[in-house]
């Protein structure tokens, strides 16, 4: 059976006629132009050419093959028949495109006649089976499997069905690419990786790169980092720039770990890490199911915060053949401030803590604290999580923002709104004494009013008069009793000063 087709331009045309081998021997599906792209991964062609089907070289064909026909029509095995004038080898057979299922091949011919001979393609490895195609040095072959190792040999022929010596080419079929690629979690200094991987996928590389301009990226923080030998079906805890810096040699660089096929924990050694199982990202495997995942996960730890990154995964066969890539891109958390709180307020200073999302390294960080009051602000940077604030006035609404610094990297600011108290009251003092009430006076410039606790002694409870005025009257008191009076200046927002006491004793 032939393929038509008319003949290529020296650059083989992607769109050729489409022939897949059936299990029958030789079958012509159409020649319909169907369009591929050349892919296998790695960028260059998994081949490897040998001068004849035996392996053995030869030179001016002084012998050559007839292919036998069959009683259902295939060809059979090709026999050596004495010739001067049959076509010559074919040479420099390629695989222009190579992906899971399809290979495309070409070839060349010295001979003048070249472009009407007709060629038998012959899949070695699948019980001999074969496809021809008339006046065209290319094939495209389909209906193969993912990952595997091929061996094609090509006849040339003319139409009197003499026959040249074949020659042959070896092809591995590139693995299904990754599917379902995806983010899991991600966190200030980590991020979960999960994919799928199809049939013939032995392992997969990553390449995990940082993404951002030279200013944007610190010295620590730039990545570009190959992560391999990651298997289906394995759960991985990796640190990518521990592999890139190399500074651990020979140590432990990350953990693998996984389900066998009933289910039990267990543990392998392999490259990049050492034998520990974690918990899955993705929720335990069906015990029901009797098989095991393939997905494959990898825990990302030890990441720059508020960090951009591309990882690009690659499915890998037995040998290395690599598939088309995926790629997605993820972002840490920036680091951030939180529970910011104001302890130990007085009327000119406060004490600043506060919390930080990234404890692993909160003792690497520095603070940028901004202090904006209503007339006027002031900034101060510390080391650690807590902060004097002097040269505060009394009385006064304060916005404060304590910001995050990592290096180059500023992380995301806390805020507090807090108001300082007012003074405590000045020259507290009894001016008036009778056998019933006693006058008091004080002094104060930033109080909005004055809360009085009085207090009679051996009495043990307390009234509370309460005044906007700088001087009161306390009445109503027993003769001849000692008294103790309690100042407290109230400012906005319903702070309180710090208290001032006087007694006296009724007449």
């Amino acid at each position: 059976i032939l393929c038509a087709g008319g003949t290529p331009s020296p650059v083989p045309d992607p769109s050729v006629a489409t022939v897949a081998t059936g299990e029958n021997g030789i079958t012509q599906i159409s020649s319909t132009a169907e369009s591929f792209h050349k892919q296998n991964g790695t960028g260059t062609t998994q081949v490897e050419t040998n001068t004849s089907e035996d392996g053995e070289s030869s030179g001016a064909n002084d012998s050559l093959r007839t292919p036998e026909q069959g009683s259902n029509g295939t060809d059979g095995a090709s026999q050596k028949t004495p010739s001067s004038t049959g076509p010559s080898p074919v040479f420099d057979i390629k695989a222009v495109s190579i992906s899971p299922t399809n290979v495309i091949l070409t070839w060349k011919s010295n001979d003048t006649a070249a472009s009407e001979y007709k060629y038998v393609v012959k899949n070695k490895m699948e019980n001999e089976k074969t496809v021809t195609v008339v006046h065209q040095p290319w094939c495209n072959i389909t209906g193969l499997r993912p990952a595997t190792s091929y061996v094609f040999s090509i006849t040339p022929g003319i139409g009197n069905e003499t026959w040249g010596d074949p020659r042959v080419i070896k092809v591995i079929t590139v693995p299904i690419p990754v599917s379902d690629l995806r983010v899991a979690l991600t966190g200030v200094r980590k991020a979960a990786l999960s994919w799928s991987n199809g049939n013939g996928t032995a392992s997969c590389r990553v390449l995990l790169e940082s993404i951002g301009s030279h200013e944007e990226l610190t010295q620590d923080s730039r990545l570009q980092v190959n992560i391999s030998g990651l298997k289906p079906g394995v759960q991985y805890n990796i640190n990518p720039y521990l592999l890139q810096s190399n500074k651990t040699k020979g140590d432990p660089l990350g953990t693998e770990g996984g389900l066998d096929a009933s289910n039990t924990e267990r543990s392998r050694a392999g490259s990049p890490t050492a034998p520990v199982h974690d918990e899955s990202l993705l929720g335990p495997v069906d015990p029901s199911s009797g098989q095991q995942s393939q997905d494959t996960e990898v825990l990302l730890v030890g990441l720059e915060p508020g960090t951009r990154y591309n990882a690009t995964v690659y499915s890998q066969a037995a040998n290395g053949t690599e598939g088309q890539p995926q790629a997605i891109e993820f972002r840490t958390n920036a680091i951030q401030v939180f529970d910011v709180t104001a302890v130990n307020i007085s009327a000119t200073s406060l004490t600043l803590i506060w919390k930080v999302s990234d404890n692993e390294s909160s003792s690497n960080y520095t603070y940028k604290i901004h202090v904006a009051g209503e007339t006027d602000s002031s900034n101060l940077n510390v080391s650690e999580p807590r902060a004097v604030i002097p040269g505060l006035r009394s009385s006064t609404f304060y916005n404060i923002t304590v910001c995050p610094v990592l290096g180059d990297i500023e992380g995301t600011p806390g805020f507090l709104q807090v108001h300082t108290p007012p003074v405590p009251v000045s020259d507290f003092r009894v001016t008036v004494v009778s056998t019933t009430e006693i006058g008091l006076a004080w002094s104060s410039h930033d109080a909005e009013s004055f809360q009085m606790h009085i207090t009679q002694e051996g009495a043990g409870n307390s009234r509370v008069e309460i005044t906007t005025n700088q001087s009161i009257i306390i009445g109503g008191l027993f003769p001849g009793t000692k008294y103790c009076f309690e100042i407290v200046p109230k400012g906005p927002n319903g702070t309180e000063g710090a208290s001032r006491t006087v007694c006296n004793r009724t007449g």
